[in-house]
């Protein structure tokens, strides 16, 4: 500092002082969790939970008279449904404030407003089936309960499982995932070392290939032996049962490659097949495209599901004056779950109908002409679309299926990007189908190379470039044309 200078260094003061900041933070309520785990369930995951929540919840029962029409007010109006209010969470303070039994009558007088959207008859009634082997999703998530995981963390890690394919194996792209979720990025990669340390053994990988290293970790084979190099180097040649040039490119006996074989043969490459039971592994579509004179519409196909509502005749449990404040309480609280299980329902189906319709029209050239007439579509066209976000839509669609006159689908098999450097109207789906139209009709003594496919690809008039072929062919676990020749 300059002699004489009146300026001086500023003094530091560590102050402690209390401030009020308001801040926006997501959180995730038990009813928020609830409604975000009912809308990824497929429609076999979501009837056992309704059959669980009808064994452990008193005051939800199914609807099994016809509805009651609503009761004239002494101006002649309908009186205001319950529903109405639903869109807040009753807090604390409310439910201390309202009589419980006002509630319930309420409920008795207006049923009709609290069942699921079912189109169910009395003649078809749904029956409660005996309890049946746990579903993959269903075991996991026992597992994962279990490990009292932080709410970030578990809310993560369930939206994995539900991500997870019926082979148990995690196939979407990381851009897949993170359009889906609405937490911290670094959160599902967390969630999937979680999920790979689950049983059974390889779940959550994402490849068969995965999956069989992770078995012979399991079961004490290091990196270094043959039977992990067979996985890793030579998986092709391996289920082509090429024994000789295993052995050659190892440099030991076809004795010692087939034995090594024989000791991989015990695993299990998908890992959640051995949770596809007769009853699990029937697929039941959520969606059923119809044509309607000239057009096609979506049908929501909830007929199996059970109408469901308050139950009334729990109300004794209120009106005596016998009844302890903590049984009564159970009552209230009871009543509050099964009526946000019903509205989180009533939302899913909601949510899949409106999804359904959207791909009957969107996707029409397809449910008319086939795989020639699929056109590109993303998560942000359909969200921009409905009016809901890409995460919505990524849940909506998880593991649940469409029946159309082409037959059943998987609802993520719509979604697909638009071939690069087109017009946006030729989808990548329809490219790949392509391609594996062609390689099956090549000559196998003769097959086709890549450069090659992209001529037959420009024949057909969808112009791609040799890695573009190459890529998708990978996708399709197509091997290269070298490795499909035969002699």
């Amino acid at each position: 500092m300059v002699k004489g200078s009146s300026s001086r260094m500023p003094e530091l003061k560590m102050n402690q002082n209390l401030k009020m900041i308001q801040t926006q933070k997501l959180v995730l309520t038990q009813k928020i969790r609830q409604a975000l785990e009912i809308l990824q369930l497929p429609s076999t995951d979501l009837e056992n939970l309704i059959r669980k929540e009808l064994q452990e919840n008193p005051l939800l029962e199914k609807e099994v008279n016809q509805q009651k029409e609503p009761e004239k007010t002494a101006e002649g109006e309908s009186q205001k449904s319950e529903a109405d209010s639903w869109d807040e969470e009753p807090s604390r303070s409310d439910s201390a404030e309202s009589d419980p039994l006002d509630i319930l009558k309420r409920i008795e007088e207006h049923t009709g407003e609290y069942t699921s959207n079912s189109r169910q008859t009395d003649d078809d009634s749904w029956i409660p089936e005996p309890p049946s082997e746990p579903t993959l999703s269903e075991y996991l998530l026992q597992q994962v309960y279990a490990l009292m995981l932080p709410d970030d963390i578990e809310d993560a890690v369930v939206y994995i499982v539900y991500s997870l394919n019926r082979h148990g194996l995690l196939l979407l792209t990381e851009q897949e995932l993170e359009a889906g979720w609405d937490g911290k990025p670094e959160l599902l990669i967390r969630a999937i070392e979680i999920v790979r340390s689950l049983e059974p053994t390889g779940v959550g990988t994402g490849s068969e290939v995965e999956a069989l290293e992770m078995q012979l970790i399991e079961m004490g084979y290091t990196t270094d032996s043959l039977e992990y190099r067979i996985i890793t180097t030579h998986f092709d040649e391996m289920t082509e049962k090429k024994i000789k040039q295993i052995a050659g490119a190892e440099n030991v006996s076809p004795h010692e490659v087939q034995e090594a074989i024989d000791r991989i043969s015990i695993l299990n490459p998908w890992p959640g097949n051995e949770f596809s039971s007769s009853a699990n592994a029937a697929i039941i579509p959520d969606i059923i495209i119809i044509r309607v004179k000239d057009h096609f519409e979506a049908v929501l196909n909830d007929n199996r599901f059970p109408r469901l509502m308050i139950s009334a005749r729990n109300r004794q449990i209120l009106e005596s004056p016998n009844t302890p404040p903590k049984e009564k309480e159970y009552v209230v609280k009871k009543f509050q779950k099964a009526s946000w299980f019903i509205k989180a329902i009533a939302q899913r189906q909601e949510t899949v109908t409106r999804i359904g319709n959207f791909l009957a029209e969107y996707q029409s050239n397809f449910f008319e002409h086939g795989i020639e007439g699929l056109r590109p579509l993303t998560l942000q066209i359909v969200a921009d679309a409905l009016g809901y976000n890409q995460s919505t839509i990524s849940r909506a669609i998880n593991g649940k299926y469409l029946q159309s006159p082409r037959g059943i689908y998987e609802i993520r098999f719509f979604f697909s990007r638009a071939l690069p450097g087109e017009d946006g109207e030729v989808s990548s789906r329809s490219v790949k189908d392509e391609l594996r139209k062609l390689i099956e009709l090549e000559d196998k003594k003769k097959p086709l190379s890549d450069a090659k496919l992209v001529l037959a690809m420009e024949a057909l008039g969808m112009e791609v470039k040799r890695r573009t072929v190459a890529n998708y062919r990978l996708d399709m676990n197509i091997p290269s044309a070298r490795q499909r020749r035969r002699y």
